[in-house]
């Protein structure tokens, strides 16, 4: 029978990796929100969630005492460490190359596009806009 833990009580080495990395989360879910295309909603969600669980995860690794557990919540920290960014670059690569292109911001006096290294994305000028269409392939 496992005996039950006092919740109740601050804890500071286990509780401030979780309200750090639940801080990330949230940070993750405002960028989701207010940023204006895929590509930039794809880097907040995977960056700050995968951030953010780092911390939850050490905050619950200091709870436990079995080191089953432990290994098992390491096991799966490493997996999406491994599989969060992946998804998200091969989504990104899948919609590029679908034709949707990414929103950029023309500043007076500088390009969006610096270094061309969007090739045939469509530039925008002014407040954030969807874009629709597909850039034109040579």
């Amino acid at each position: 029978m496992t005996e039950m833990v006092d919740l109740s009580t601050f804890y500071a080495p286990r509780d401030i990796p979780v309200l750090i990395g639940s801080l990330f989360v949230l940070t993750a879910s405002v960028g989701v929100l207010r940023f204006p295309d895929l590509y930039t909603r794809l880097h907040a969600s995977s960056k700050l969630v995968t951030l953010g669980s780092v911390g939850i995860y050490l905050g619950v690794a200091l709870e436990f005492t079995d080191a089953a557990a432990f290994t098992r919540l390491v096991a799966v920290l490493l997996f999406q460490f491994l599989t969060t960014p992946l998804t998200a670059y091969l989504i990104a690569q899948a919609s590029y190359l679908r034709g949707l292109p990414p929103v950029l911001f023309d500043q007076p006096g500088q390009p969006a596009d610096e270094w061309q290294a969007l090739g045939q994305a469509e530039v925008l000028s002014g407040p954030a806009q969807s874009v629709g269409g597909t850039p034109e392939r040579s």
